[in-house]
């Protein structure tokens, strides 16, 4: 299923526009292969988005990037906050209140990367959470220090923009993430090729 959109648009920290453009062909083809196969819940498929997304810009980056399982928070406008941090979820058949995103593991300063961001008014709309004002961008793409908020979960407070996001990577998350690409294996190796495919179109 090909997006209405033919170019995704995020609000990235200052860089050049081939980077830019680099970046928003990654997104599309993670986007377009996951939409394409699983068209009736993709929305929901986080960890599915952070493993292809972390071998696609692996490669087309030549850097080395992660899938990452834990704990977030964003914020849902008019002063709410939508919390997405059941530790017990990694261990629970049923699965829980959790999230995925994407790390660069190989420099300093650590990239976070989050392509189902734009999801996000869909999944306050689907669990009961106000959602007002504009809908988050479509993906989130920069410095961790930078785009991601750095205090404990306790003290965090709505207001910090749809633009941004509170992350935590607990042990059981990173064990449930090893375990998940594990038992998926040869699923994530042809979905990495598809979108891999996609890719190279775009930026041929």
């Amino acid at each position: 299923m090909e997006m209405a959109h033919p170019e995704l648009e995020a609000r990235p920290t200052e860089t050049s526009p081939l980077t830019l453009r680099i970046r928003s062909a990654i997104a599309l083809s993670v986007r377009n292969c996951l939409c394409h196969r699983f068209p009736h819940n993709f929305h929901s498929l986080c960890h599915a988005f952070a493993v292809v997304g972390s071998n696609v810009a692996s490669i087309a980056l030549d850097r080395n990037y992660r899938p990452v399982a834990g704990l977030a928070a964003i914020d849902a406008g008019n002063d709410q906050i939508i919390v997405m941090a059941d530790e017990q979820a990694f261990s629970n058949p049923l699965g829980g209140a959790y999230h995925c995103w994407i790390e660069s593991d190989d420099a300093a300063p650590v990239e976070l990367i989050d392509f189902t961001f734009e999801h996000n008014h869909i999944y306050a709309e689907a669990n009961g959470y106000p959602w007002t004002g504009e809908e988050s961008p479509a993906y989130l793409w920069g410095p961790s220090d930078v785009i991601s908020i750095r205090t404990p979960l306790a003290s965090l407070r709505a207001g910090f923009g749809k633009d941004k996001i509170w992350v935590s990577e607990p042990q059981s998350g990173a064990r449930w993430m090893q375990a998940h690409i594990a038992n998926n294996t040869n699923a994530y190796v042809q979905l990495t090729s598809e979108a891999l495919a996609h890719y190279q179109q775009l930026m041929a």
